[in-house]
Order: C-alpha cells, then sequence, then structure tokens
C-alpha cells in the first residue's frame, strides 16, 4: 500500500498546493495522503492567516486523507529542523512511504548530492561556508555560495526556499536512514516569496497574503480579489473564517503585545530566547524603545546576517517564551502525533497507524492528559502548543471568539470521503 506525506503550511491553501496533491496521488498512485501542518505559527515567524482547523479542513476537502500537526518546537525554527519534524512525524506514523515535495527545475541526482554533502559536511566545504559566513552573509546565503563552489549546477537556486527545504527532507532521510521514497513535483508559477498576482499563473502564498493586507478595506472584499488563485473549498473557508473574526491574523497584529515583552524584558532574559547571538540582544533593546511598529522594529534590526525572517522568528520565539534550554528536545523527536483532522480514508489511515505507530496518537485534547507526566518530552511540547493557540485566539477581531485552551475543546475537523478507498 503506497502512503504519500507532505510537509506544508497552507497558508493559505491555494491551486498550487491542489496541483501538488494531485501530482502526488498521479505519481504515486497513493491510497491516502497525510500531511504534516504548521500549527498557528509558521516557518517565517509569522501567525498562520486563519487558524490550524480552519487550514486542515482546506486540505481535507482538496484531496488530502489525513492531516497532523508539525510541533511548534520545530514549525518556528530553520529549514532544517522544520524539515526534520515533519519527516521524522510522517516516519512515525510507521505507514508514509513517499514523502511528496514541490521545488523549481532541478535534476534529482543533484539535489541527492547536495542533500548528501550537508549530512556528511567535508572540512573544505566547511571551511567555504566559515568564510562567507565571516563575510557578514546571512547562513542561507552562506550555504548557497558554499554549495555552488562544490556543486555548480545548481548555482543561483541553492538560496531558494523550496530548494533550502528539499536538501533538509533529504539530508533527514539519508540521516535518519527512513525507507521513505522521495517524490519531487516541479513547482508551477510563481516561486515561493514571488510577490506578483497573474491572472491565469498559479501565485504564492505570499503574494496571496500581501494582497490581504496591503488595502485598508475589509478583508472579505480584499479575499475577492485572490479568489480565482484558491480552489472553490479554500474560498469558503476562509470567507467563513473573516466573517466570524478568526482573521486573517498577521505579525503587525501582535505589535502591542510584542513590543511590550521586548521593553519589559531584561537583557539575560533577551539572551535566552532561541536564536539570539552574544550581542544582538543591546541592538533589540535600543531598536524596541524608538519602534512604533513591528515593522520599523524589523526595519532597524535588519541586516545582512540577519534577514527579515530570521528576526521575525525571534520575535515569536520571545512571544511563546521558547528558550535556549528548548532547542535540546528537539533533536530527539516529535514525542506524539497531533490529529488535526480527516476523511473517512483518513479515519482507516488513523486505525493502521495506531497500531504501527511508536508514538501516542492524540484526536482530543483531552486524551493528552494522560501523557503529560510519563512520555517523555510530551508536557514540553504540548505546553507550547496550548501557549501558541492561547496567545493567536487573542488576537481575534471578534472578542466571542478569544476563547482559551482550544486545544482540549476543539476536536479534530471530519470531511465524509469515500474516493480513495482502502482495500
Amino acid at each position: 500500500m503506497n502512503i504519500a506525506g507532505i510537509i506544508a503550511e497552507y497558508n493559505p491553501f491555494h491551486l498550487g498546493h491542489l496541483y501538488h496533491l494531485q501530482e502526488t496521488r498521479k505519481k504515486t498512485a497513493a491510497e491516502g495522503i497525510i500531511c504534516v501542518m504548521s500549527g498557528h505559527f509558521v516557518q517565517r515567524g509569522e501567525p498562520s492567516l486563519v487558524n490550524k482547523w480552519a487550514r486542515a479542513e482546506m486540505a481535507l476537502a482538496h484531496g488530502a486523507d489525513l492531516v497532523l500537526e508539525l510541533p511548534a518546537l520545530y514549525a518556528t525554527r530553520s529549514a532544517y529542523w522544520f524539515a526534520r519534524g515533519g519527516v521524522e512525524t510522517l516516519a512515525h506514523t510507521g505507514i508514509v512511504t513517499h514523502l511528496s515535495f514541490g521545488v523549481e527545475a532541478l535534476e534529482p541526482e543533484v539535489l541527492e548530492k547536495a542533500a548528501g554533502l550537508l549530512a556528511q559536511e567535508t572540512s573544505d566545504f566547511q571551511a567555504n561556508l566559515k568564510n562567507f559566513l565571516d563575510e557578514g552573509l546571512s547562513f542561507p546565503k552562506a550555504r548557497a555560495q558554499a554549495l555552488s563552489l562544490k556543486i555548480p549546477e545548481g548555482e543561483g537556486i541553492w538560496h531558494q526556499p523550496n530548494i533550502i527545504l528539499a536538501l533538509s527532507y533529504l539530508r533527514t532521510i539519508k540521516e535518519k536512514k527512513l525507507a521513505i521514497k522521495p517524490v519531487i513535483i516541479e513547482r508551477q508559477g510563481a516561486g515561493y516569496h514571488d510577490k506578483n498576482l497573474i491572472p491565469g499563473k498559479y501565485a504564492s502564498a505570499s503574494a496571496i497574503r500581501e494582497e490581504l493586507f496591503k488595502a485598508p478595506e475589509p478583508k472579505e472584499v480584499s479575499l475577492k480579489k485572490v479568489e480565482e488563485f484558491l480552489p472553490q473549498a479554500a474560498i469558503t473557508i476562509l470567507h467563513r473564517e473573516f466573517a466570524a473574526g478568526r482573521g486573517p491574523l498577521s505579525l503587525e497584529d501582535f505589535a502591542p503585545q510584542l513590543l511590550t515583552l521586548l521593553r519589559r524584558s531584561e537583557l539575560l532574559e533577551l539572551q535566552r530566547i532561541i536564536d539570539i547571538k552574544e550581542g544582538l540582544e543591546n541592538r533589540i533593546r535600543s531598536a524596541a524603545n524608538t519602534a512604533t511598529s513591528i515593522r520599523d522594529f524589523l526595519t532597524k534590526l535588519k541586516t545582512k546576517r540577519y534577514t527579515y525572517t530570521r528576526l521575525q522568528r525571534f520575535l515569536i520565539h520571545l512571544l511563546l517564551n521558547y528558550t535556549m534550554d528548548k532547542e535540546a528536545y528537539l533533536a530527539e523527536g516529535p514525542p506524539y502525533l497531533r490529529v488535526l483532522g480527516f476523511t473517512s480514508q483518513g479515519r482507516k489511515l488513523l486505525k493502521i497507524i495506531k497500531g504501527n505507530s511508536p508514538l501516542p496518537v492524540i484526536t482530543k485534547g483531552g486524551h493528552a492528559q494522560k501523557y503529560l507526566t510519563n512520555c517523555k518530552n510530551f508536557s514540553t511540547f504540548w505546553e507550547m502548543e496550548i501557549k501558541a493557540t492561547n496567545l493567536y485566539t487573542l488576537l481575534y477581531s471578534e472578542p466571542k471568539q478569544r476563547l482559551g485552551n482550544l486545544d482540549y475543546l476543539k476536536g479534530p475537523v471530519y470531511i465524509p470521503d469515500n474516493r480513495h478507498p482502502i482495500s
């Protein structure tokens, strides 16, 4: 039985994602597709546009069978840890045979060669990487330059986000010696960071979000401008969430909370947050005292080495109190499988997973209680999810929607669907 895995954010789910799901099922002849998806905060260091259950519903409505949550400890880290958390989550289901991901045109053999180099870095690669970092380049750009010296076939694209993620997926499969077959789907239309909306073409999630937030008009009106880039169920779900006052959210919405934390935190407290290097905390304090918005704060801090994305991730880590001591948990892997939603086919997959996975499978928040004290690392990961959801919902525009502890109150999304029955 072929079961395909996909690691995604669906922020929001668009036509490019639909194409990826359809091509994945076609290429792998999969009897089921399991998606591992970020929760309420994403890898770029931003809150998700709408909540994780709504985004899981979009995926299920358009071809996914089961959606699992990527723990926040992985979802808000670098591409490597994001990828590793996702791949290990899929591996722990015990049934995933293929990992499908999209990249710009590049031969699979070249990607495999680069992933092998990253899994076992040579001394000259490490020396080149250090030299580029010493020149003040950000880590992604320094690594891209070092890779280009060793594997020139990828020169000019090693720095692209989807290439970086692809290398991280392949590297994890190699490092963990997993029996999962990579399946590459060539990306269509806009690149990951492409901000252009071109009629008749696939748009990036970044471009869709930017269009939603750039106009002062009601978001339901802005949404109509991007509907041609979204599949129908995603349009319906987004309209429902916006009308209910449950989004869309942006990092700027968290400005009062974040600027409060930045201005009141002691330097030692800032030093404890993940991703803070010695000396940066002083610049952070200075910028926080003069910044009047998140964009203003980021602009004051950005350098060649500290990109907007890295600084945004720092802000999310500060908000969630993601401190250095929690980093040690990443290498030990996810301690559970959290179910966000499933179809009728996904329900059958869940039954098989529960008989194959070495990890607890959490379908309802209340079920987590029995693992909090007797399952290694469970409480650290779980409590981070509770915190992330509680802080996320506080920013809803409709006060009645700002309930806490939704991870305990909401069950998985269920969409009846028997399109792909298991024999």
